[in-house]
């Protein structure tokens, strides 16, 4: 990963990691506490033009992960945004698409399991069906792509934009600065996994998506290639989205149901042992290279 606090008095370190941890950590809350408090009538969302949704969702996001998180590294910790992607080698780069295929199949288990969860009767459980389901409806309605645009439009919002700008905050930022205070970088990499999961309200799949935040920040860990990460992410979005409208156009025949089920045992063990072998050829090459 990067020194991010390089810039700062050596003696004051630590105790600026929590207070920029800390700050950070409100930030995101308050985004989260801002959508869970939502009053929103989802059947008026619904009725908005699903393109026009999608232009404001991006530039919304645009703005509160990308804009804010440049901002940060480079007002208040004095660095060069570029500092965080520097040239990585062609081998590198090679790996992260099948490294990214390998574990969405093997996380696919895990997500049904996830979503077979019952929560012990409670507000927190009406809250997080209510919140699963709305989230479900919003989702269909921004992705029954009706035109080329439409889905050209969807990936740049939900897989570029998202992809670019988390990276930035939870892997850039704030599991940087939970290194620091932690003294541990895989504690950090875990609670900010976790935090990362947290932001998408969507707690019937916390722990699948907690993992795949965990992925991407030991490919930032590894390679302190923040963009590697970033191209995880947006195949990571991008394939699922690829998927959904090929299959809506017709040129696939898979249903949505079909893309959210466990893939059968056998690919996962397949899809397992392949992604082992990549992710160990990846940590080999990235430490060899420091060598």
């Amino acid at each position: 990963m990067h020194d991010i606090l390089r810039n700062i008095d050596i003696d004051t370190q630590k105790r600026k990691a929590w207070v920029f941890s800390l700050v950070l950590c409100a930030y995101v809350t308050l985004f989260m506490f801002n959508g869970s408090n939502s009053d929103t009538d989802i059947s008026s969302i619904t009725r908005t033009d699903p393109i026009t949704l999608l232009i404001i969702q991006g530039f919304v996001s645009a703005i509160l992960f990308i804009g804010v998180s440049l901002l940060f590294a480079r007002f208040l910790l004095k660095l060069n945004p570029s500092d965080f992607f520097p040239k990585t080698s062609p081998g590198t780069l090679a790996l992260i698409v099948p490294i990214t295929l390998c574990f969405m199949v093997v996380n696919s288990a895990i997500g049904e399991w996830n979503m077979s969860l019952d929560f012990p009767d409670s507000s927190f459980e009406t809250w997080a069906k209510r919140s699963e389901e709305q989230l479900k409806v919003l989702t269909e309605h921004i992705t029954n792509f009706n035109s080329p645009l439409h889905f050209v439009i969807a990936f740049i919002v939900v897989a570029i934009i998202p992809g670019i700008g988390e990276e930035l905050l939870f892997r850039g930022l704030v599991q940087n600065f939970f290194s620091k205070a932690f003294s541990n970088h895989h504690v950090a990499i875990w609670v900010t996994g976790f935090i990362f999961a947290a932001i998408h309200m969507q707690f019937y799949g916390v722990i699948p998506r907690t993992l795949l935040g965990v992925l991407f920040g030991y490919i930032y860990y590894w390679s302190a290639n923040l963009s590697l990460a970033m191209i995880a992410h947006i195949v990571n979005n991008g394939l699922a989205l690829t998927l959904l409208y090929l299959s809506q156009s017709g040129a696939i025949n898979v249903t949505p149901d079909q893309m959210e089920s466990s893939a059968p045992w056998p690919a996962i063990l397949l899809f397992g042992s392949a992604g082992s072998f990549l992710l160990w050829k990846f940590y080999t090459k990235n430490n060899l290279s420091r060598e």
